[in-house]
C-alpha cells in the first residue's frame, strides 16, 4: 500500500505510541501528588502555578496518581490545581525529554519549574510535549497542572467549558489526571511513532514508522526491527537498515514477512512482540517495542469473517465503570476477571459503550483474547450538547480515539456514532468516516450504530465505500411471547420470506433503519435487574468509597426498594429481601436466553450484542455481572447457556394451551460448528413429574439452524403446568447441550363461571359476545340493576354525550355500593377527577428495557388456577400490564388499600440530571391491578391486557371468570 499520510492534529507535539514500551528511559510519575480544589475558579489570576504560592495554599490535599478526582472530592466539577515534585538522573543531561500523559480530563495547562509547557484539550486520550529545556538534572523538579474537568451536572461556564458540551462518558467525572504519567528520554533521534499494518493475505506485518530527528543537522540512523514470540521470547524474524533522516518528522516504512504465522483469535490470541531500535554510531538513541497480532475482521457474502473463515459475533456491550476506580480498573485482576467472565460466558466481542478504554484494560483484552469495538467517548444520542465547537470536538475525539489504539489486536473494528436524530452530527458521519479510514486502513468502520439517521454502514478493511449493513437495537422486556419470538425470527426478511414461513404480520424494528435480505447485526438487546443488594452494599461497606456515585446509589436503591415492597404489602413475601433480587436475575436470565435464541434461529443475524456485561450509572441493571464483578445468578448462568455453541430452541405454540385444541411442539437446532451425528431425548412432564410425552430419536445435526422436531400435541387429557425437556447426546452417550420450558394446558373445567349474572359497560358488544359464549348471563348496564351484581367495563373513551352520561350513572352506582371492573388498561394520564374516572392517576411505563420491573402477585381468589404468589412470570406473556398506575388518588387523597399486582421500579435518570453519573433516579412503586374505594363502593382497576387475548388465551379467559366468581362468590 501506499505510504499513509499523517495528519496535522494540533500543535502540541501529540504523540500516539505511548502505551508501548519507551525502553531507553522512564521515569514513572505516578503515585502520590497534591492537589488544590480552586472552587471559585481563582487559581488562574492570583498564580497558583507559581511553586512557592501553590505550596502557601491551604486546603492541599493528596491524591494517587492515576485516579478520578471524585474520588477525594465528591462530585467535583470544576478546576483543581496538581503539584508533583520529582528528580531527574544527572545523565539525562543532553536528554531529548518528553513528558507524556496517557488521559487527563478534560483541558490541561502545565508549568514544569515555573515554565510553561502546554495547552491540551480532550479527556480520554494521550497527549505529550517535550520538555528538555525545562529539566534541570541532578535536580528537584517540580510539575504544576491547571486542569479543568469536565461540567456535566451543575450550570458552571469556566474557560467555555459548560453542561454536556463537550465528549464525555456518563459513568463518571472522571476528573483530572485520571490515566498515568512518565518522562521519557532519548538521543536526538527518537521513534515518535509507529502504525503496524498486519496482513494475513500474504503473512506480513508492515511498520510505518514516524522519527522525529532533532537535530538541526541530518544525520545516518541505522533502524533494527526484531520480532520475536510475545510468550515464549523466540526470535521469529528481523531486519536491518540505514536511514538518512533529515531534521524534523521522518516518515518509513518496513515490512516483514512472518515465517510459519499463527493468527490472533479469541481462541487462539497469539501475540508477536517488535522492537524498534534506533542507533547512531553504534549508541542506541531511542527503543520501541509493542505486542501484535496477525488477524482481519471483515465481511464476505453477507456474513463475517475472522482470519479468513466464518464467525457468528457474540458480543456484550461494556459500560466499563469500577466501584472505586470509576473510570479506571480498580486492580488488573478486577479488569481480568471482567474479561474471563465475558469469555466463559460465551462472548467473543466487548463493546465498550463510549468509552475509550484504559492501556492495562486492553493489554488483557490482546493477551485474554477477545474481540472488542473501540469507539470515542461521544455519546451521540443528545449528548454533547450542540454548539459551534461540536464539529472541532469530535473530529479531534475520533482521529485522537484511532490513532491511540490503532495497534491494538483486540479491537478489530471503529464504531463512530451511535443513535443519531441531530443535523450536525448526521452532516458528520461521512467526513468521520472517511478520516477514520485514512488514520486506519485496516479494521472494518461503522459509521453508526443502531442506524436510526439513514441506515448502518459499515466500510470494509481498505475500502472507501461502505457496504449496506443492518445494525439494529431492540428492548423486547421480560416476556418474550410468540409475536416477540416471530419478529427476532423475521427481523430482516424480506417480505417473500415472512411469507413463505407464515410470519408476514410480524415486526420490531424500532427506530433501526433496516433493509430487508441484508445481513444483521442486534448491537443492543438484553434485559436486567438488580444485583444482590444485600451482600453488594456490605462490599461496599467494606472496601468502597462514600464519596462516589455508586457507594451512594447502591445504597439509596436498596432502602428505596424495602420501602416500595412495604408499600405495596409484598415485603410479607420477601421477608428476605436478597430473594427478590435474585427473582430480578432469574426473569433476566430467562428473557436474555429467549431473545438469543430467537435471535440465533434467524439466518439473517450475524451476530448480536447483549446489554451488558456490567452496568452501572442509570443503566445500572443491565450488567450480568455486578460492579464488583460477581455473576449475578441465573441473569448470567442463563445467557451463558443460550451463548454456546450449540443450542436448542424450544417452543409449544401457543404456550398457554386450551386442552381440546392440543400445541404444537416445535425443537430448532441453531449448529455454530461442524456437522454432528446426535441422539435427541425429548419428554414432557407434569407438574407432578408423570412423563406425559417422550420421544428418543437419532439424526445428523447440520451445521447452521436446522428444524431438528416438530410434532402436533394432543393435550385433551392434560390440565395444568407442563415442562418440556430436551437433551442431545452424541456418539459417545456425552450431552452436547439440553434445554427446557414451561407450557400450561386448561381444559374446560379450568375455565367455568359460577356467576349467575353480571352487567356489563361494553359499546362494541365484543366483551358481551364472548361472555354470552361462555354461557355467562349478562346484561347491558343501566344504572337500575341491584348493587351486588358487578359491572365489567371495555372501555374508559367515551364518543359521545350518551356514553358520557351512562359513564355519569356508573359512577352513582359505584358511589351508593355498587362494584365496576374497568378491563381496558389506563394509559393516558387522569390528571381531573370525572365522571369516566372519578380518580386520578399517572400510568407509568411497566415493561423495565434495561432495567427490571417485575410485576408481583399475591395469593389471591381472582388468581385461582393460575401463578401467583411471587413474581407474575411468563404464564402472563400475551396479557402482562404494559403501563401500571401510580399515584391513584380519589379526592386528592392516596389509596389506602395496597394493591392486589403490583409492578416496582426505579426511574432511570434522575429527572434533575438526565442521564449523569448519579445512577438511577427515584424507585417507585404502580398498581397492576387493585380496588380504589369510591363512596359504598369500588371500582376494581385492571392493567392486564385481557380484552385483546380473550378467546385467544386461556389466561385472559381464566383471569377475567375469575374476577366474576370473586366478585359474585367472594371468597
Amino acid at each position: 500500500m501506499t505510504k499513509i499520510k499523517k495528519l496535522l492534529i494540533t500543535s502540541l507535539l501529540l504523540s500516539f505510541g505511548i502505551v508501548c514500551s519507551q525502553e531507553q528511559g522512564e521515569i514513572s510519575l505516578d503515585e502520590n501528588w497534591e492537589i488544590v480544589f480552586d472552587h471559585q475558579n481563582e487559581g488562574a489570576k492570583a498564580a497558583w502555578h507559581k511553586n512557592e504560592v501553590f505550596q502557601g495554599l491551604k486546603n492541599i490535599k493528596k491524591i494517587k496518581i492515576p485516579s478520578s478526582w471524585e474520588t477525594i472530592e465528591q462530585d467535583y466539577e470544576g478546576v483543581a490545581f496538581y503539584r508533583y515534585a520529582f528528580d531527574v538522573p544527572e545523565n539525562w543531561k543532553d536528554k531529548v525529554v518528553r513528558l507524556q500523559f496517557d488521559a487527563v480530563n478534560y483541558l490541561s495547562e502545565v508549568w514544569l519549574n515555573g515554565e510553561v509547557v502546554g495547552f491540551h484539550e480532550g479527556g480520554f486520550t494521550p497527549f505529550e510535549f517535550r520538555v528538555d529545556n525545562m529539566i534541570e538534572t541532578g535536580k528537584e523538579n517540580v510539575l504544576i497542572l491547571r486542569v479543568v474537568g469536565p461540567i456535566l451536572l451543575s450550570d458552571k461556564n469556566i474557560d467555555g467549558v459548560t453542561a454536556l458540551q463537550t465528549p464525555q462518558w456518563r459513568g463518571g467525572i472522571s476528573g483530572g489526571i485520571w490515566q498515568k504519567v512518565r518522562l521519557i528520554a532519548s538521543g536526538e533521534t527518537y521513534v515518535k511513532d509507529v502504525f503496524i499494518e498486519p496482513n494475513i493475505q500474504n503473512n506480513s506485518a508492515a511498520f510505518h514508522l514516524e522519527l522525529d530527528h532533532t537535530a538541526i543537522f541530518g544525520n545516518n540512523i541505522d533502524i533494527a526491527v526484531k520480532i520475536t514470540d510475545a510468550k515464549s521470547g523466540s526470535a521469529i524474524t528481523s531486519t536491518n537498515e540505514t536511514l538518512k533522516v533529515r531534521p524534523g518528522l521522518n516518515d518509513h516504512q518496513i515490512a516483514l514477512t512472518i515465517p510459519n504465522a499463527k493468527y490472533w483469535s479469541p481462541d487462539n490470541p497469539h501475540l508477536y512482540k517488535v522492537k524498534v531500535i534506533l542507533k547512531k554510531e553504534e549508541s542506541i538513541t531511542d527503543q520501541w517495542s509493542y505486542r501484535f497480532g496477525l488477524r482481519e475482521l471483515t465481511i464476505k457474502n453477507q456474513d463475517f469473517y475472522l482470519n479468513g473463515k466464518k464467525i457468528y459475533l457474540k458480543a456484550t456491550f461494556f459500560e466499563g465503570l469500577y466501584p472505586n476506580g470509576i473510570a479506571y480498573p480498580d486492580s488488573e485482576e478486577m479488569a481480568r476477571k471482567e474479561i474471563r467472565l465475558a469469555k466463559e460466558a460465551g462472548f467473543n466481542m466487548i463493546r465498550p459503550w463510549r468509552h475509550p478504554t484504559t492501556p492495562m484494560w486492553l493489554d488483557l483484552a490482546d493477551e485474554l483474547g477477545i474481540m472488542v469495538v473501540g469507539s470515542p467517548a461521544l455519546e451521540c444520542m443528545g449528548l454533547p450538547f450542540s454548539s459551534p465547537y461540536l464539529p472541532t470536538r469530535v473530529k479531534n475525539e475520533v482521529q485522537q480515539t484511532i490513532l491511540k489504539d490503532r495497534n491494538r489486536t483486540s479491537i478489530v473494528q471503529w464504531e463512530l456514532f451511535n443513535e443519531l436524530h441531530r443535523p450536525v452530527l448526521n452532516q458528520l458521519m461521512r467526513p468521520m468516516a472517511m478520516l477514520s479510514r485514512k488514520l486506519d486502513p485496516t479494521r472494518m468502520i461503522l459509521d453508526e450504530s443502531g442506524g436510526w439517521a439513514f441506515g448502518a454502514n459499515m466500510y470494509l478493511p481498505y475500502e472507501n465505500e461502505p457496504t449496506k449493513f443492518n445494525d439494529i437495537h431492540n428492548y423486547a422486556g421480560a416476556y418474550i411471547n410468540e409475536k416477540v419470538y416471530n419478529s427476532y425470527v423475521s427481523m430482516a426478511m424480506t417480505a417473500d420470506e415472512k411469507k413463505a414461513i407464515g410470519l408476514e404480520k410480524f415486526q420490531m424494528e424500532g427506530k433501526s433503519k433496516v433493509v430487508p435480505g441484508m445481513m444483521s447485526f442486534l448491537s443492543e438487546l438484553g434485559y436486567g435487574s438488580l444485583a444482590e443488594l444485600v451482600s453488594v452494599n456490605k462490599k461496599f461497606e467494606n472496601e468502597g468509597n462514600s464519596l462516589t456515585p455508586a457507594y451512594r446509589y447502591h445504597k439509596r436503591l436498596h432502602e428505596e426498594q424495602q420501602k416500595m415492597l412495604t408499600e405495596t404489602g409484598f415485603d410479607e413475601l420477601f421477608p428476605d429481601i436478597s430473594k427478590f433480587y435474585l427473582q430480578q436475575q432469574h426473569v433476566h436470565g430467562t428473557a436474555n436466553k429467549r431473545m438469543i435464541e430467537a435471535i440465533r434461529s434467524n439466518p439473517h443475524m450475524d451476530g448480536y450484542c447483549v446489554h451488558a456485561l456490567t452496568g452501572g450509572d442509570w443503566i445500572l441493571g443491565a450488567g450480568l455481572l455486578d460492579l464488583w464483578r460477581n455473576p449475578k445468578s441465573y441473569a448470567y448462568e442463563a445467557t451463558k447457556a443460550a451463548n454456546q455453541p450449540r443450542i436448542v430452541s424450544i417452543r409449544t405454540l401457543p404456550r398457554n394451551v386450551y386442552a381440546q385444541k392440543g400445541s404444537a411442539l416445535k425443537i430448532t437446532g441453531i449448529n455454530d460448528l461442524e456437522d454432528i451425528s446426535v441422539k435427541l431425548k425429548i419428554s414432557i412432564l407434569s407438574e407432578i413429574g408423570e412423563k406425559v410425552f417422550e420421544r428418543n430419536l437419532e439424526t445428523d445435526w447440520k451445521s447452521g439452524i436446522s428444524d431438528l422436531f416438530s410434532v402436533k400435541l394432543n393435550t385433551s387429557q392434560w390440565s395444568g403446568n407442563y415442562k418440556v425437556k430436551v437433551e442431545v447426546i452424541d456418539r459417545d452417550n456425552k450431552t452436547i447441550t439440553e434445554n427446557f420450558i414451561g407450557f400450561e394446558v386448561f381444559n374446560n373445567d379450568d375455565l367455568t363461571v359460577s356467576a349467575e349474572k353480571v352487567a356489563v359497560l361494553d359499546f362494541d358488544g365484543k366483551l358481551k359476545k364472548f361472555l354470552q359464549k361462555h354461557k355467562i348471563k349478562t346484561v347491558d348496564f343501566s344504572g337500575n340493576i341491584p348493587k351486588e351484581i358487578p359491572v365489567l367495563v371495555s372501555t374508559n373513551k367515551v364518543k359521545n354525550e350518551m356514553e358520557r352520561k351512562r359513564f355519569e350513572r356508573l359512577m352513582k352506582f359505584v358511589k351508593k355500593g355498587g362494584t365496576a371492573v374497568y378491563l381496558k388498561p389506563i394509559i393516558d394520564s387522569i390528571n381531573v377527577e370525572n365522571e369516566i374516572t372519578p380518580f386520578t392517576a399517572t400510568p407509568h411505563p411497566s415493561k423495565g428495557l434495561w432495567t427490571c420491573i417485575p410485576h408481583l402477585g399475591k395469593d389471591h381468589s381472582i388468581f385461582e388456577g393460575l401463578q401467583s404468589n411471587g413474581f407474575l412470570r411468563n404464564t402472563y406473556e400475551n396479557i402482562w400490564p404494559q403501563r401500571t398506575l401510580r399515584n391513584i388518588k380519589v379526592n386528592g387523597e392516596k389509596l389506602n388499600e395496597q394493591p392486589i399486582v403490583a409492578s416496582i421500579g426505579f426511574d432511570w435518570f434522575s429527572r434533575g440530571h438526565k442521564l449523569g453519573y448519579k445512577g438511577p433516579g427515584d424507585s417507585w412503586w404502580g398498581a397492576d391491578l387493585s380496588f380504589v374505594n369510591f363512596g359504598e363502593g369500588k371500582y376494581l382497576l385492571s392493567q392486564f391486557n385481557v380484552l385483546d387475548y380473550l378467546d385467544q388465551d386461556p389466561v385472559a379467559d381464566k383471569l377475567i371468570f375469575n374476577i366474576i366468581n370473586f366478585l359474585t362468590l367472594g371468597n
